[in-house]
């Protein structure tokens, strides 16, 4: 009987290998940036022409190779980094499995020249060793990779443009840069320095390289930054994450900060992030994807409970308000007269001491104007919209019966809108065609009921009926009732953001006032809005 079953020669096996390993240049790029932070590099330099398919190289001060371990690393699963299975359950290091570039050189010509005092160069090609020989070199390791995929044509067709792979190099390099803020990097495209950041620290690594990010993120074993809801896009682009240093994509801990956010972006939308967790190597598995782009937790709920929290408490931080400034209001009864809360004056009165933090100078529209250590600018729509949809959300059952009912006529088929109005706290019931309303919330005047009712009906949303009726009352605000919307804010959960995301208020810095009317080198104008125009 003839045999069927045949062992694979040793390059079949290392170019199988490389179709799991190397799927284009970046993917090469990453396996040797890995090594050299295994190798305890403080200075990395990465080379590409033609978008790494000429040549690739990555060039460290780490710790080197002697001539031994040298020829040792480029066979199959030779490794430093493990030497037991339980090893695995305790991984500190980017590489462990011993496959990178052994797979690496059986699809190219690759050089490699390292010295840990004692220099050696190593050529092969397709797998195949060439030279072995002394060499001159400096602590550290060279690899250049030149002709990917000399000898299998049909992975190099369908490689992608020299610019889109560049590009996803560029990618790879800025992403590891992210996690190692104590190391320098360096990207030369075509003879063209690209990339270069110097060591620094994680924030400041952070902005040079993804720009402002406004939120902080410190909680037990997590850490980074997140962007400003209205910075969310359409993609996941700008999400990076990293367990124990390494560039990870996870969709649940990108559901966990999504849930963080709440109600402050659009449902479709996904919010910038650049998170850091620390977890014990032993709660985490890393050898689930051939490209460790996968992780499996041990407990997944701890850990969305634990980001979301994380990212919740990034919203929540207290603001940093100067030394109080004693601020006399003028008689509520002028409040009440102009505003027309009938529920506001026996509720919130009590609470509101008028110490404040901020000094109120004045009322430019629907902006507040605050002196603090800076000018404050805030929008009083926004904060509005923000207080009146935490009203609506959490304080259920703070309604205040008016002292006339109101009646707002309904069309067939709404009568099921009283008991969704009940759920936000407004006391109603259905007389035949007429909605009537006994008590209202906070922050919700008998007169603009119906506007708000009309929102509501187009919506129901409270995130977008709270946003959109604030806007289209347009209230003018008395300097008094603006600063007690101020004061009311600093309750809220979320005293930065209205419900959709945007701003309350921005600090506006001298240089900025300068910028308003033309001076200095600023490159637009900074509007009411908080923003560059």
């Amino acid at each position: 009987m003839n045999q069927k079953i045949s062992r694979l020669p040793d390059d079949v096996i290392n170019q199988i290998a490389a179709g799991e390993v190397v799927e284009n240049p970046a993917s090469i790029v990453k396996e040797l940036v890995e090594n050299s932070l295994d190798a305890g590099a403080k200075r990395i330099t990465v080379e590409i022409v033609h978008g790494g398919q000429q040549l690739i190289r990555v060039e460290d001060d780490g710790c080197g190779m002697g001539p031994e371990d040298a020829e040792g690393c480029l066979e199959r699963h030779a490794t430093s980094k493990i030497r037991s299975v339980d090893d695995l359950q305790e991984l500190v290091t980017m590489g462990f499995r011993g496959e990178a570039l052994a797979a690496i050189a059986s699809v190219s010509h690759l050089e490699l020249k390292t010295s840990d005092g004692t220099a050696t160069r190593i050529l092969t090609e397709g797998g195949q060793v060439k030279v072995i020989e002394p060499c001159a070199r400096n602590q550290g390791t060279t690899i250049e990779v030149r002709s990917l995929f000399y000898n299998v044509p049909a992975r190099k067709k369908f490689q992608k443009s020299a610019g889109a792979n560049g590009a996803q190099v560029r990618r790879v390099v800025e992403t590891i840069a992210l996690a190692h803020p104590e190391v320098a990097f360096s990207l030369t495209v075509g003879g063209k320095k690209t990339f270069d950041v110097a060591m620094s620290s994680k924030r400041q690594r952070v902005e040079e390289i993804l720009g402002e990010h406004e939120h902080a993120v410190e909680a037990a074993s997590i850490s980074g930054f997140i962007g400003a809801p209205s910075k969310a896009t359409s993609t996941r682009s700008s999400q990076y994450l990293f367990i124990n240093r390494r560039p990870i994509f996870s969709p649940l801990v990108a559901k966990a900060v999504k849930e963080g956010f709440g109600t402050r972006i659009a449902e479709h939308a996904y919010p910038q992030f650049v998170l850091f967790l620390e977890i014990s190597p032993e709660s985490v598995d890393v050898n689930v994807h051939p490209q460790k782009k996968e992780v499996r937790f041990k407990d997944e709920a701890a850990i969305f409970r634990s980001v979301q929290k994380a990212v919740e408490g990034a919203f929540g931080a207290a603001v940093d308000f100067s030394s109080p400034i004693s601020f006399d209001s003028p008689p509520l009864s002028s409040f009440a007269e102009s505003f027309s809360f009938p529920a506001f004056k026996t509720v919130e009165t009590p609470e509101l001491d008028l110490t404040f933090r901020d000094l109120p100078l004045a009322v430019i529209g629907n902006y507040l104007l605050l002196q603090r250590e800076h000018l404050i600018l805030v929008d009083l729509l926004a904060a509005h919209a923000r207080i009146l949809f935490e009203s609506l959300k959490y304080e259920k059952g703070t309604a205040q019966a008016l002292i006339w009912p109101l009646e707002v006529k309904i069309n067939p088929g709404d009568e099921e809108i009283v008991e969704e109005l009940g759920g936000l706290g407004i006391e109603c019931r259905l007389l035949q065609r007429t909605l009537v309303i006994d008590a209202l919330p906070p922050f919700l005047e008998a007169a603009d009921f119906p506007l708000f009712f009309a929102n509501w009906k187009e919506g129901k949303k409270i995130e977008n009926v709270t946003a959109r009726f604030s806007r289209a009352v347009r209230k003018v605000y008395p300097l008094h009732e603006a600063v007690i919307l101020w004061r009311r804010l600093q309750k809220c959960r979320d005293l930065f953001y209205d419900p959709l995301g945007n701003p309350i208020w921005v600090e506006v810095k001298p240089e900025e006032l300068g910028q308003m009317i033309g001076r200095g080198k600023a490159k637009g104008r900074l509007s009411l809005e908080g923003v560059y125009e």
